[in-house]
């Protein structure tokens, strides 16, 4: 099964997703480990900037942005991705071992943070809940919805309906 989408429908859905999935894991995980006690820990808050920063609330502002350049990323392996039994696993392989776990920066929770910081291990730990949760939520409703549109049923189910 080939997908149909094209470009800018591919775009807008990959902008909503990230951006609803990053606001709504944001959310949930600032709530349940206490950001706002943890930004503000001696270990973090020459860090991070504070819990009621104006930054703090331009974040999802700006998550379009990101949106749009994930969908930009992911165009030329769309059909990889969406055509395949498991591409949700592949599009999440690529988030957990490029932005999360390999990253460019010593950035908490990859491997060059854990090497070249002084944030203890416990510190790097409670960032990946939210980075893996958000990211294969990401992954599921991408492919799920590109199927949801552009996936026709089978003639048996078409003569039960």
């Amino acid at each position: 099964m080939k997908s149909k989408s094209g470009f800018l429908p591919f775009v807008l859905r990959v902008i909503i997703l990230h951006t609803t999935t990053y606001f709504l894991f944001g959310l949930l995980m600032s709530n349940l480990f206490n950001y706002k006690q943890l930004f503000s820990s001696e270990i973090f808050k020459v860090y991070m900037r504070p819990y009621n920063s104006l930054h703090l609330v331009l974040g999802p502002l700006v998550q379009p942005l990101r949106g749009l350049l994930f969908a930009v990323a992911i165009w030329p392996f769309k059909e990889l991705i969406l055509q395949k039994k498991l591409g949700w696993l592949y599009l999440w392989n690529l988030f957990v071992v490029f932005s999360i776990l390999s990253t460019a920066a010593a950035a908490p929770s990859s491997i060059e943070g854990v090497l070249y910081t002084n944030i203890p291990i416990r510190h790097h730990l409670l960032g990946l809940p939210e980075m893996l949760l958000q990211t294969l939520a990401f992954s599921l409703l991408t492919v799920f919805w590109d199927c949801l549109l552009y996936t026709s049923p089978s003639p048996r189910d078409r003569q039960k309906s």
